[in-house]
């Protein structure tokens, strides 16, 4: 879908889904701000689209784009998932599914939270401290958004600002990346002056803004910033590791180590608000399970034989599934309700050891690598300097973060992804090699075609 198509498209969605007795109403010049948006009902209802492209995003496209392409799953059933195909085998191109899906879904998210900041201030909220919580909430997505499609694309349009007529909200032509990192510290840093440290269930708080504006620094090699904002969240004692045991499922949902997740519900607005994991993602059986994704043996492998989370993987027929997910209560496949942690403290004490490590602090480091290893039942790092710490604590995220779509940016974030995957293929024989532009996504093709904006090398 062609960018411009997708914002009319947005914002007529955005239009029917709160006056659906309008829905003989055009997109006109100061539409947006003054036929709807006149009360908090009209902004809180963006807001909720907002989080919504959340919802789309990581209940499919981005899970597997963090670990089909890397060393730790593949799609395992012969016959399905054949849009996912390509990122196995690293075969994507500008008109593969899943290449567009992410820019569509995440410039729909970027619309709708523009919109959301465009809007409120001139509107009356009966909480001053929700409205502004609602302005930083906005201000973490779109910079999460930029994050992400920075990450996967590089150069992006770079769009602050909703316009009257949809169809000139672009000027055809990509974002240097430089630029687009500036706003996302800059939306990053607002909104964790904005947030609050505790939020209702599934918004952003002050905490979660820290962790994304962390991977962002790490991502830019600055590990003393990131390690500034890990040791806030940290430090601030909020935030603790759960019990293996009470960690994943739908009766664990908001636990001690969730800093914040995508919301899903089952059973809910006609089973709209649920989710696929545990259809696409666990073994085949009788409750939908469909097998897609499903781990390396060698990476099975690598877990000690007393770590508890080798309890979280079944081994079918020599097949290993991950199985961190809940079947769906209803006949719909669709409908699960686990939430998915798009920040967890696990994921936090593993980047807090990272950038301590690479500030030198090798010893610090241990301590908090050692403390995600207790909690699996195992005894502390046997790692000493840099190096070995380095290679100890990328072992451990894969290990503890399996299947929850980290794995294929943390090799992009620490630029070993080509010679990862190129030694990965080379020992399992399969002749493939990985080449430097596929450390890039092509920009879909639909918006190459319609506009002034250059495909990345290769494609």
């Amino acid at each position: 879908m062609q960018i411009r198509r997708l914002l009319i498209y947005s914002f007529a969605l955005l239009l029917c889904s709160a006056c659906a007795d309008e829905l003989d109403q055009l997109p006109e010049t100061n539409i947006l701000a003054d036929n709807y948006y006149t009360t908090e009902s009209n902004v809180e209802t963006t807001v909720t689209a907002t989080y919504n492209e959340l919802q789309a995003l990581y209940d499919y496209y981005m899970i597997l784009w963090g670990e089909i392409p890397s060393d730790n799953t593949y799609i395992q059933a012969p016959n399905s998932n054949g849009g996912a195909r390509p990122l196995e085998d690293f075969s994507w191109t500008s008109t593969t599914g899943f290449v567009s899906s992410i820019w569509e879904n995440s410039y729909e998210g970027i619309f709708y939270a523009n919109t959301v900041l465009e809007v409120i201030e001139g509107i009356r909220y009966e909480s001053e401290a929700v409205k502004s919580s609602r302005i930083g909430e906005m201000k973490f997505i779109r910079g999460l958004l930029y994050y992400n499609l920075t990450t996967i694309y590089g150069d992006v349009p770079l769009v602050l600002k909703v316009y009257g007529d949809p169809t000139y909200a672009f000027d055809d032509t990509r974002t240097p990346i430089a630029e687009v990192n500036q706003q996302i510290e800059t939306d990053l840093l607002e909104a964790i002056e904005l947030l609050p440290q505790n939020n209702s269930t599934g918004r952003a708080n002050k905490f979660a803004a820290r962790a994304v504006l962390a991977r962002f620094y790490m991502r830019e090699q600055a590990f003393q910033k990131a390690e500034t904002q890990l040791e806030a969240i940290v430090a601030s004692g909020r935030y603790s590791l759960a019990d293996m045991e009470g960690l994943y499922g739908v009766e664990n949902e908001g636990n001690s180590e969730d800093i914040f997740s995508i919301q899903y519900a089952s059973d809910l607005d006609g089973k709209s608000e649920g989710n696929s994991y545990y259809y696409y993602f666990t073994r085949p059986d009788n409750d939908g399970g469909q097998g897609a994704m499903a781990m390396e043996s060698a990476l099975y492998d690598l877990y000690e034989t007393n770590d508890r989370r080798r309890e979280l993987i079944n081994e079918t027929g020599n097949v290993y599934y991950i199985d961190k997910w809940t079947p769906s209560p209803s006949t719909s496949v669709g409908d699960g309700g686990d939430n998915h942690y798009l920040v967890r403290y696990a994921d936090v004490l593993l980047l807090y050891a990272e950038c301590l490590n690479e500030n030198g602090k090798t010893t610090e480091a241990a301590t908090f690598l050692n403390k995600v290893r207790s909690r699996a039942g195992l005894g502390n790092t046997t790692a000493t300097d840099q190096a070995g710490m380095r290679t100890a604590i990328a072992l451990e995220r894969r290990l503890e973060l399996v299947g929850e779509g980290h794995r294929w940016f943390d090799l992009l974030r620490t630029g070993t992804a080509v010679e990862t995957m190129n030694n990965f293929f080379k020992n399992k024989g399969t002749g493939m090699t990985v080449e430097n532009y596929r450390l890039l996504a092509p920009v879909p093709q639909s918006e190459v075609d319609i506009t002034a904006m250059e495909q990345n090398p290769g494609y």
